[in-house]
């Protein structure tokens, strides 16, 4: 093995694909800029990824958790982006304990990670991690 591919091998997380190749050539024929490329390669190595065991779990949030928002709208967390409804803050304004359930939106293949809020369960007590 010469020098320059023994490099590449040590350094590559996972061998390259052909249509990974024909891809970015695709792309850069199309004169999209770097940005544009790097997210749909992005894109295209998420849909090909396995679901994990905590991707594919329910999960639920509290008002606490978002920072007790008071406006609706489209909010930036670590898991992604959450659209808040007027009638979700309606509940969460009667309820402050209630947790919602995450709903993805769309696929995360195809944009950032978004999230709504689904069914809701009222809860007595706040756990001190979901405070």
């Amino acid at each position: 093995m010469r020098r320059n591919e023994q490099l590449v091998s040590e350094n590559s997380p996972k061998p390259r694909k052909v249509e990974d190749d024909e891809l970015v050539r695709e792309l850069v024929a199309s004169g999209a800029s770097l940005s544009e490329i790097a997210e749909k390669l992005a894109r295209a190595e998420a849909a090909t990824k396995p679901r994990t065991e905590h991707e594919s779990s329910v999960n639920k949030i509290t008002w606490a958790q978002v920072g007790r928002v008071t406006e609706p709208g489209r909010y930036m967390f670590k898991f992604g982006w959450l659209t808040i409804t007027a009638d979700d803050l309606v509940i969460w304004k009667q309820y402050p304990n209630a947790a919602f359930t995450l709903l993805r939106t769309a696929p995360a293949a195809e944009t950032e990670d978004e999230f709504r809020l689904g069914t809701f369960e009222l809860r007595e007590n706040i756990s001190l991690s979901e405070k």
